[in-house]
């Protein structure tokens, strides 16, 4: 991938969402003012994260919260993803209330969902509430998301009067 900036529009339309989520994104201090591929899936996590809410942590919607530290480990662990050389369309993100895994492989995937070889000890997953986002397909499908965002033309500066001819005729 280039490391060529975007636009909070790019970012949005890239991403699949409303540029507003880039912007509260930015006033949150989630995302950087100048905007880089990386973000497209920040805000992806972001989008899907920000307004979760854990089963046994209620909290009142009427009230502003600011980012929660498994929310950031998520935002962070998502970024770092884009540019791991390890990640492929496989890489899935799991999002758990005290942790965050990133699993590459499906043999990664299934280590977390199984029980452990003796039967003895549960998955990290058993019995606790987990997001699993696919990341990698995400990041896979980057490319031609961004390739498909209209490139915009400079905008020309309107003549100004200073700027245009003038005819004068003599009185």
């Amino acid at each position: 991938m280039s490391s060529g900036r975007l636009s909070a529009n790019a970012v949005a339309v890239a991403a699949g969402v409303d540029s507003n989520w880039v912007y509260r994104a930015v006033e949150n201090g989630v995302l950087p003012e100048q905007h880089f591929e990386a973000d497209v899936i920040v805000i992806k996590v972001y989008r899907l994260i920000a307004n979760f809410v854990w089963p046994d942590r209620p909290r009142q919607r009427s009230k502003k919260h600011h980012i929660d530290t498994w929310q950031l480990s998520a935002l962070h662990a998502a970024r770092d993803a884009v540019t791991d050389p390890k990640t492929t369309p496989e890489t899935t993100l799991w999002i758990m209330q005290d942790s965050v895994r990133v699993a590459h492989t499906r043999s990664e995937r299934a280590a977390l969902e199984s029980v452990e070889a003796d039967g003895h000890h549960p998955s990290l997953l058993d019995a606790q509430v987990a997001l699993r986002l696919p990341i990698g397909r995400w990041i896979d499908e980057l490319p031609s998301l961004l390739a498909r965002i209209p490139k915009r033309e400079p905008r020309r500066k309107a003549a100004t009067r200073s700027s245009r001819p003038q005819n004068r005729s003599a009185a």
